[in-house]
């Protein structure tokens, strides 16, 4: 089956990206030329301890954090390392393309020539990150993580670049179980019309591209079976039926989409007030704050909140009527102490880091 595939509004995904590289005279660049020169060990512990010191300040944000990490629910999800993503197999879903599979990487033409259609930002990397797995709700942890990212993005104010606090958000943020089946779906590697499958490249970023693309009746059969739980077709699919399984597909990938990109979106922003997001969301990151600072950082209540206004549209004209006026902004209860708690997170972290790579002697002083 070849279907023409055209989907608006696409978003770039994925972890928190790490901190911008310091100019090389910067105060930053000298911390860093130092910690380079360290074994990999010293500079795995830095790196952790830095973390658990700011972790444990008395501040309202990091203990947000703490209640985020410390989370019941979350605290029996399953962890699983990053994994190459899953192939449907063609044997069980279409055997009767006998679709000779090839497994193309970043090295081949092939691939590079989608990535640079589809992708033109690039391809996720999601080895040296955590995420929120929406399909298998579990975590996902680093298999590449590096201690220098960590420190630079907390001498930026941020906390690390891992993202573990952004995945353990959405995984709180994450409640709707209907989802999962799709989410997983969309979770699988792209495979052309030939059987080419691109590793590194999901069907979600492909439904995402804003391009037409082809999916064949492995694909699309696998949709049926597994998300519409419908066994009333096997390949090859009478053309007559390509357009109907297509809409389906699409329209409940922009349903999942819309789901998933508000909740990655709003745990970025949870802890980090300096997070970016997707282009479509920056011109209302002021609402994005607000909606935390509305439910009192508190992801429960968030995930309520959610629940009651399920679409983008609907989130955010509820929170443009909660918050307050410009110039009106109260001066003192629960949403100046809010505000003032996330306002003052960036410039805690940098200190806190400064005073830790102090004592290290990584500033030039001490030991180093």
């Amino acid at each position: 089956m070849f279907s023409t595939l055209l989907l608006l509004l696409p978003l770039a995904q994925g972890p928190v990206a790490p901190a911008i590289e310091p100019a090389p005279d910067s105060q930053e660049a000298n911390i860093l030329r130092r910690f380079d020169d360290l074994p990999v060990e010293e500079q795995e512990r830095i790196a952790s301890e830095l973390v658990a010191a700011t972790l444990a300040l008395e501040h309202p944000m990091c203990e947000h954090a703490r209640k985020l990490l410390d989370d019941r629910r979350l605290r029996s999800v399953s962890q699983s390392p990053q994994a190459a993503f899953p192939v449907f197999d063609a044997d069980e879903f279409a055997p009767a393309l006998k679709l000779k599979t090839k497994l193309l990487t970043a090295k081949s033409k092939k691939w590079k020539s989608v990535r640079d259609r589809y992708l033109p930002h690039g391809v996720v990397d999601y080895s040296a990150s955590w995420s929120w797995d929406y399909g298998q709700n579990q975590l996902r942890t680093p298999t590449a993580a590096k201690p220098r990212d960590v420190v630079l993005s907390m001498l930026y104010g941020r906390w690390p670049s891992h993202g573990r606090l952004a995945a353990y958000a959405e995984g709180a943020l994450d409640r709707d179980k209907d989802f999962d089946l799709t989410a997983d779906y969309f979770d699988h590697a792209y495979r052309d019309r030939d059987g080419r499958i691109y590793t590194g490249i999901r069907l979600f970023e492909m439904w995402n591209s804003q391009l037409e693309f082809g999916i064949s009746d492995v694909e699309s059969i696998a949709f049926l079976r597994r998300v519409d739980d419908n066994d009333n077709f096997v390949s090859p699919i009478p053309a007559k039926n390509h357009r109907g399984i297509y809409k389906r597909i699409k329209q409940q990938f922009e349903r999942y989409r819309e789901y998933h990109d508000l909740r990655e979106v709003l745990a970025r922003r949870y802890l980090d007030p300096a997070a970016p997001v997707p282009r479509i969301y920056e011109e209302v990151i002021p609402d994005l704050d607000a909606a935390w600072i509305l439910m009192g950082h508190s992801t429960r209540r968030m995930s309520s909140f959610l629940d009651q206004n399920p679409t983008r549209k609907a989130f955010l004209a509820a929170i443009a009527k909660r918050k307050p006026k410009p110039g009106m902004e109260p001066k003192e209860g629960p949403w100046f102490d809010n505000q003032t708690a996330r306002a003052s997170l960036p410039g805690l972290i940098r200190e806190t880091a400064l005073d830790f790579l102090y004592e290290e002697g990584l500033l030039g002083f001490h030991r180093r």
